[in-house]
């Protein structure tokens, strides 16, 4: 299948997805597909310079324990009508909690959203798939 995001930023992320998967497919059988995993529970926060009281994230009703990611919009696709989206950051915790904590630090930089996507999963899952992503993406924001 053609990355029709390759010419845009070289990454190769597909390569990445694809060995992701071949690993913990073969190391476990949590029974998740990548598109479970990194595309469930889609959210947004703004990083426009806004007292951090008021942001709308305490609406939110997730309670759940589990892993999440960050992302950024990139460039568009007019071939698949669909944003190319930056992988920059891989957590696990109290998803509510943790993401909010990404609010108040204003990960993104010089973008104003971040997106977020979340899977409720037990720890030892989260953490497992939290290291083995750490393992085979090169995730700049992530300090660990």
């Amino acid at each position: 299948m053609n990355n029709c995001f390759e010419d845009i930023c070289g990454c190769g992320c597909r390569n990445e997805i694809v060995q992701f998967q071949h690993i913990m497919t073969s190391e476990t059988n949590f029974n998740l597909s990548n598109d479970r995993l990194f595309h469930s529970n889609i959210g947004w926060f703004s990083d426009k310079n806004i007292t951090v009281g008021n942001h709308f994230l305490r609406n939110w009703k997730i309670s759940d324990f589990g892993i999440y990611f960050l992302w950024h919009k990139d460039s568009y696709c007019s071939i698949h009508d669909l944003f190319h989206m930056k992988f920059v950051y891989v957590g696990k915790g109290y998803i509510k909690n943790r993401i909010i904590d990404h609010f108040k630090k204003k990960t993104s930089r010089k973008r104003c959203l971040v997106y977020f996507t979340y899977l409720p999963l037990p720890n030892r899952k989260a953490k497992y798939i939290e290291q083995l992503i750490l393992d085979v993406f090169d995730l700049p924001n992530n300090s660990s």
